[in-house]
């Protein structure tokens, strides 16, 4: 009988991965029939100082490497690995330890992936018990990329936010009057924030925020200089209230395995300019809960600063289902579309409240929950 879920998932900053991990932890603890306890190679952020207890730094000392290695021995565990399927370092570990309840869950690392690492996602695939996609254009880069057996994994949608609750802004005050154009996440390679500047630079009479931290983030400050409607706040406190100071949200990106801004803007019943590439239109239908722009331009990514992510390879087409070269979003389409959503309030509006009800369906904390534990009780069954 399985006693214990062991999550090992990196701790360290805020990315989606985390973002979800942490509202779903506390769930699990009040809800699970299973223990959940959390393993990680890295000292764990401050973010995260509400379930510390719960946390063990394998690096701290040899007793608890080697206790966890004997917890991926024991049938009494599910080892449950977040973003490792392509990891060299676990392919070694299973590959002396004979394992039995192994899952993966694949975030969007595979996007990075290189030829080089085939062979680690393959042989780790097949240790697996289950590989679990947060999209469909995951599972589909899986497939296509590397090859693994499509039957082996299954997609679950990132949970962030209960379905019952309901927003409170702890301040109301909007940083402007202005019409506000917003983007908030991780500026890096893979996100395209280059190009929602470049429309900024034609819409002096709107202003755009910029929420969040990277390597890109002097080249963006760089690009934004002598353009006063263009503002870097740096990462941001509390994601929701940003969002609810904002008219509309863009996203930009060149590659977005799911899109959880695109999640929490919904949530806060915003509208959405996106791009029409990868997991982003599994939750924005266009022109019903907001806009999706199709990539066409090649990218205008001349050189990457120290420690950005690299420039994937290929991206998923929504439409032909296909890996595809990576492309751009155009800044000209995208002013136009934020000029439409600004001078058509109704139309704004709609899109925002569509996109809600998407997400309060599909990708609340309680679906994601409930899904995952189903999950670690068909092991525990199988196991019986």
């Amino acid at each position: 009988m399985i006693k214990k879920i062991i999550h090992q998932i990196s701790l360290t900053g805020i990315g989606g991965v985390q973002q979800s991990f942490l509202p779903y932890f506390k769930v699990a603890l009040s809800r699970s029939k299973f223990k959940h306890v959390i393993f990680g190679l890295h000292k764990i952020d401050k973010e995260y100082d509400s379930i510390e207890s719960y946390y063990t730094n394998l690096t701290q000392n040899y007793f608890k490497l080697f206790y966890f290695v004997y917890q991926v021995f024991s049938k009494q565990t599910i080892i449950h690995f977040y973003n490792n399927l392509g990891s060299k370092q676990v392919y070694r570990l299973l590959n002396i330890i004979p394992s039995t309840n192994i899952i993966f869950h694949e975030r969007g690392t595979i996007w990075n992936a290189n030829m080089k690492d085939q062979k680690n996602y393959v042989q780790n695939a097949l240790r697996a018990k289950i590989i679990l996609a947060n999209s469909n254009a995951t599972k589909i880069m899986l497939s296509e990329k590397f090859g693994i057996d499509e039957s082996k994994i299954y997609v679950l949608y990132n949970g962030f936010l209960s379905s019952s609750s309901k927003y409170l802004p702890k301040n109301n005050v909007r940083y402007s009057e202005t019409f506000s154009v917003g983007y908030i996440g991780r500026l890096d390679t893979p996100k395209g924030v280059h190009i929602l500047i470049k429309a900024a630079t034609y819409l002096k009479e709107y202003n755009f925020y910029i929420a969040g931290d990277g390597a890109w983030k002097d080249l963006l400050i760089q690009q934004a200089e002598g353009y006063s409607n263009i503002y870097f706040l740096g990462r941001v406190s509390d994601p929701l209230e940003f969002i609810e100071q904002m008219d509309i949200i863009v996203v930009p990106s060149i590659r977005e395995p799911l899109g959880n801004t695109v999640i929490e803007a919904g949530f806060c019943k915003k509208a959405v300019i996106a791009s029409n590439v990868d997991g982003i239109p599994e939750i924005v239908e266009n022109k019903i809960s907001g806009i999706l722009l199709n990539p066409k331009n090649n990218l205008s990514i001349k050189k990457l600063p120290l420690n950005a992510v690299p420039i994937p390879d290929v991206v998923v087409d929504p439409i032909s289902k296909s890996l595809v070269s990576a492309k751009e979003i155009d800044a000209h389409e995208l002013c136009e579309s934020i000029k439409f959503l600004e001078t058509n309030n109704e139309t704004r509006l709609a899109y925002g409240n569509e996109l809600h009800k998407k997400v309060l369906n599909t990708f609340s904390i309680e679906n994601y929950f409930d899904k995952l534990e189903s999950i670690y009780k068909g092991l525990d069954n199988g196991n019986k």
